[in-house]
């Protein structure tokens, strides 16, 4: 019998798990009791028992009062800072997701103050004040920032938005919280394991699917982290080590084995001190060479979360506070909804297990398309360089002009669309309504996209004969996307952005007639 112990004292007996006999009550159960020895509707109720029990919720709350924390301090950052005028300026065209566009930002004094209120319902999470209240409020404003624009995407911004929603449901209130000091809820000190194992799901994918993503060939040959390396200045005494190829395969080779293994290592007790100190070397290292603002420090707490509950409360002495050992604790009261728990987070873990695999379902590499790239943890996996330009044609008269778009977006959008055809089709929408209200009568909008991928030298992103203003947003073929044909170089490219036209073969293509002729200066987007 093999013997495993989880995170939480749990010893899993591995031998039980899969032992088993043909007694079961249909054809493809016998079949795989004959075969594996292994009877599914019994282990389906051992693994439905295990979830159902109930735990010390000392996880539960140590999570509660930090996300509560960091996402205050984010909130606290956003306001210290220019970004939410310079984001949602009035008047400015923003990249909606699919289905999503009716999802608009509030004037600046408005996202300022939800801004407000959503720091103030992290401190109320964090001190399980109106706890179930403050999830929700803070679910739905951050839910809403987050999808007013696409440019806006940080991969711990889709985590953050996953756990909110979470916390709205999870008993995380029910100790070591106002609202127990308050006789607003019960004291509990238990709460069934699928609450505490729901969050060390979430945390762990990002962590295991981010490893995955990494065995592709441009990431294994260590220069997309040497060009990221390359473009940063660095202190003299660090430079010459910071910019060789040493560290380059260190940290890219270095981050894929962390990604994949720390959840393992975490998971399992002898390696936990060591993985989680790993981690915190890890996580500051990112927050010293990556400006990822708080997605490090976020991460070092979620990680805690593999921690068995008896050691998190060691850190959270007032959990035994003398108002709360002289609170009577009641016992956890079992739901009618237990019935349906399971089968309910087997469908929602299926789901987020499988969702990041979807960009195998599109022709050629996620970091070039972009498609199925978002919600699939796919981290520092590139550095994107584009120049763009749009070109308007008056299909009557023939006539084609060159349009600014750099009125319409701020900076930080400038500086990402250009890499993803899906919002460089959005914005030529966007410009093909606007002259088709001011003249009259429809247009054609098209746009010359040359990017670099991981220093290659640049090429086509999308086909600048197609009128994308024809090509609707809920379309999946990517016909009008050229594919990648420029090899890997050892060497970045260096040419200046504005001189790349004259590196690149465009002589096919109507855009060397005189009414196509390009003049203006080609806008950049890096990541």
């Amino acid at each position: 019998m093999i013997d495993v112990t989880g995170s939480d004292g749990i010893a899993i007996d591995a031998e039980s798990i899969f032992r088993g006999t043909n007694e079961t009550g249909n054809f493809v159960g016998q079949a795989m009791a004959a075969t594996f020895g292994w009877r599914p509707r019994r282990r389906w109720d051992q693994w439905t028992s295990f979830l159902l029990s109930l735990q010390d919720n000392a996880g539960l709350v140590w999570f509660r009062v930090g996300f509560g924390l960091l996402t205050a301090f984010w909130a606290l950052s956003y306001l210290g800072s220019d970004r939410i005028s310079t984001l949602f300026r009035p008047g400015q065209f923003h990249f909606t997701y699919v289905g999503f566009q009716w999802v608009k930002p509030w004037s600046p004094t408005g996202m300022t103050l939800q801004f407000v209120v959503m720091m103030l319902s992290g401190l109320l999470i964090a001190t399980g004040a109106l706890y179930r209240a403050a999830a929700l409020v803070f679910a739905c404003c951050f839910t809403h920032f987050f999808l007013i624009d696409k440019t806006n995407y940080q991969n711990h911004y889709y985590l953050i938005c996953l756990l909110s929603w979470l916390m709205c449901l999870l008993p995380a209130n029910r100790a070591c919280s106002i609202d127990v000091l308050n006789g607003s809820v019960r004291l509990e000190r238990e709460a069934p394991r699928w609450t505490l194992w729901l969050l060390r799901f979430h945390i762990a994918v990002p962590y295991i699917y981010g490893g995955f993503a990494k065995f592709e060939a441009d990431w294994l040959s260590s220069v997309p982290m040497q060009n990221m390396l390359a473009s940063r200045k660095w202190p003299d005494a660090l430079a010459p080590f910071l910019q060789s190829s040493i560290a380059a395969d260190l940290l890219t080779w270095g981050g894929l084995a962390f990604d994949v293994l720390i959840v393992p290592l975490m998971m399992w007790r002898k390696t936990r001190i060591l993985a989680f100190s790993l981690s915190i070397v890890f996580h500051l290292s990112n927050a010293f060479l990556f400006p990822i603002h708080v997605f490090p420090w976020f991460m070092i707490f979620a990680t805690t979360i593999f921690f068995p509950p008896a050691s998190l409360q060691r850190f959270l002495p007032f959990l035994n506070s003398q108002p709360l050992r002289q609170a009577e604790a009641h016992p956890v009261r079992h739901r009618r909804t237990t019935a349906f728990v399971v089968p309910v987070l087997a469908v929602w873990c299926l789901f987020h297990l499988a969702w990041p695999f979807r960009h195998f379902a599109f022709e050629g590499p996620a970091s070039w398309t972009e498609q199925g790239h978002y919600f699939s943890w796919r981290m520092m996996l590139r550095g994107k360089t584009s120049g763009i330009r749009y070109s308007i044609t008056d299909p009557k008269t023939g006539d084609t002009w060159t349009t600014d778009t750099r009125r319409m977006i701020n900076n930080n959008q400038s500086s990402r669309f250009a890499r993803d055809p899906a919002m460089i089709l959005d914005l030529a929408h966007h410009l093909a309504n606007g002259f088709e209200k001011k003249q009259g009568s429809p247009v054609e909008v098209r746009a010359l996209v040359l990017t670099s991928l991981n220093g290659r030298k640049p090429q086509l992103l999308i086909d600048p004969e197609v009128n994308l203003a024809a090509i609707s947003r809920l379309s999946s073929n990517g016909d009008w996307i050229m594919p990648l044909i420029e090899p890997l170089r050892q060497e970045p490219w260096t040419v200046p952005l504005n001189d790349w036209e004259r590196h690149v073969d465009l002589s096919k293509y109507s855009l060397q007639k005189p009414q196509f002729s390009i003049v203006s200066e080609l806008s950049a987007g890096t990541r």
